[in-house]
C-alpha cells in the first residue's frame, strides 16, 4: 500500500538509513533541502545523533511574501556546504570518517532538492561512499522513533505542514497505509495565507517581525488574548465518512470575514482593530484544531475497528493502534497538539510528536 500520492511503490527503495545500514558502518550523514530549510545531521549507527545543524530561510520567505523557489534554491546553494560542514564538525569526526549520505530526494520542490541531490552525489563520489535516496515524507512519519524509544508500531501518523496534509497508519518501516489526505489546499498554505492577508508581520509587534505566517498566527492569538468563539468558521467534511480533509472552506470563509470587516471599519485603510485580528486568529486556530481532530478521531474508528474484526471491509490487515504521532510544521501548534491530545487520551492512546523544531524540515529526520 502507499502512504501517499508521492510514496508511489518506487518508494519503497527509499527506505530509512538505520534500517540497511549494518553496525559495522560508522557514521551516516543525512541532507534535507526539499523547500527552504538546509539541513544536516551527523548520526552513528547506533542511532545516535551526534550533531545537526540548519539554516532557515524564514526570514527571507516572510519579507517575499512566500517561498520563492528561485531563491531558495540559490540560498540553499549559498549554505548547503557550510550546514554540512557544522553539522560534522559538531560530530567531532572529520568528513572522511562519513560511511554512507542520506538525502531527500522527494518530495520538495524541484529546484530545492536538486542543491542537496548534486551536493550529496558530489560529497559521495569524493569521499567513495555509497549515497541513499530518502523519501521527505516517510521521515517525518518515522522520526517519532528516534526522539520516543518506547513508541511501537502500528500506529496513526498525521502529516500537517506547509505543502502536505496526510493521515494514515504506519505499521512497519515502508508498511504504510493511507486513510485520508488534504483534498484542496494543505492546512500551513491556508494558515500562511491568511496570516498575510491579516499583514501579521507589519503590526509593528517586533516579535512577529520575522515569524512564518502559521506561527505568527497561533502568537497573535495568544499574545493577544484572541477570543476563539467570537467567529464560526465552517468545518468543510467534517461529518464526512471518509478521512479526507478540506481546508479551502476555511480559507475563503476567513477572507470574506475580512472583507466584510475591512469594509465596516472607519478610518484610514479600514485597518482592524487589534483585537479584531487576534480574535480572528484564534478563530482560525480553533477551527483548523476541531476540523483536524474530528478527521483523526475518524481515522481512529476506522482501524479500532479494522483491528479488532469488526468491520473487516479492507483486504488489508489492520493493526490495532497504540499511539496517534504528528508532525510536520503544523504539528507544532500548541492548539492542534492540545486538541490531538484529548483525541488520543479519549481512545486510550499514547500521543507522540517530535519537538516542534523536528517537526518542521530537518536533517535529523533524514539521517535517522
Amino acid at each position: 500500500m502507499v502512504f501517499s500520492k508521492t510514496l508511489s511503490r518506487a518508494s519503497r527503495n527509499l527506505p530509512c538509513l538505520i534500517r540497511l545500514i549494518h553496525r559495522r558502518f560508522s557514521y551516516i550523514l543525512g541532507i534535507e533541502t526539499s523547500c527552504d530549510d538546509t539541513g544536516a545531521a551527523v548520526f552513528s549507527a547506533s542511532g545516535k545523533l551526534l550533531g545537526d545543524s540548519l539554516s532557515s530561510q524564514t526570514s527571507t520567505s516572510v519579507m517575499l511574501g512566500g517561498v520563492v523557489p528561485p531563491v531558495a534554491a540559490e540560498l540553499h546553494k549559498k549554505h548547503i556546504e557550510s550546514v554540512v560542514l557544522d553539522a560534522v564538525s559538531k560530530s567531532n569526526i572529520r568528513l572522511q570518517d562519513l560511511s554512507h549520505v542520506g538525502v531527500t530526494v522527494k518530495p520538495g520542490m524541484s529546484l530545492s532538492l536538486r542543491v542537496g541531490v548534486d551536493f550529496a552525489k558530489t560529497l559521495a563520489t569524493h569521499l567513495r561512499i555509497p549515497i541513499i535516496p530518502i523519501d521527505h515524507m516517510e521521515a517525518h512519519a518515522l522520526t517519532a522513533l528516534h526522539t520516543d524509544p518506547k513508541l511501537e508500531f502500528p500506529y496513526v501518523i498525521l502529516l500537517i505542514s506547509g505543502g502536505h496534509g496526510l493521515l494514515g497508519i504506519v505499521q512497519g518501516v515502508e508498511d504504510y497505509i493511507l486513510l485520508g489526505t488534504a483534498l484542496d489546499a494543505s492546512p500551513g498554505d491556508v494558515l500562511d495565507k491568511l496570516s498575510r492577508r491579516l499583514r501579521l508581520n507589519r503590526l509593528g509587534d517586533e516579535r512577529l517581525k520575522n515569524v512564518a505566517g502559521g506561527k505568527a498566527l497561533e502568537m497573535v492569538a495568544r499574545i493577544y488574548n484572541g477570543n476563539h468563539r467570537r467567529f464560526d468558521l465552517p468545518l468543510p467534511r467534517s461529518q464526512s465518512k471518509d478521512c479526507d480533509f478540506s481546508f479551502t472552506g476555511i480559507h475563503v470563509f476567513t477572507e470574506h470575514l475580512i472583507d466584510k470587516l475591512e469594509s465596516s471599519t472607519s478610518g484610514s485603510g479600514h485597518t482592524l482593530a487589534m483585537q479584531d485580528i487576534a480574535d480572528i486568529c484564534a478563530s482560525i486556530q480553533f477551527a483548523m484544531a476541531r476540523l483536524i481532530c474530528r478527521r483523526v478521531q475518524r481515522a481512529v474508528e476506522y482501524c479500532i475497528l479494522q483491528g479488532d474484526g469488526d468491520d473487516n471491509v479492507s483486504d488489508v490487515k489492520i493493526t490495532r493502534p497504540t499511539a496517534l504521532v504528528v508532525s510536520g510544521g503544523v504539528g507544532a501548534n500548541l492548539v492542534i497538539r492540545a486538541g490531538l491530545t484529548e483525541v488520543a487520551n479519549h481512545y486510550n492512546m499514547r500521543f507522540v510528536s517530535p519537538p516542534p523544531h523536528l517537526c518542521t524540515d530537518n536533517g535529523v529526520m533524514i539521517a535517522c
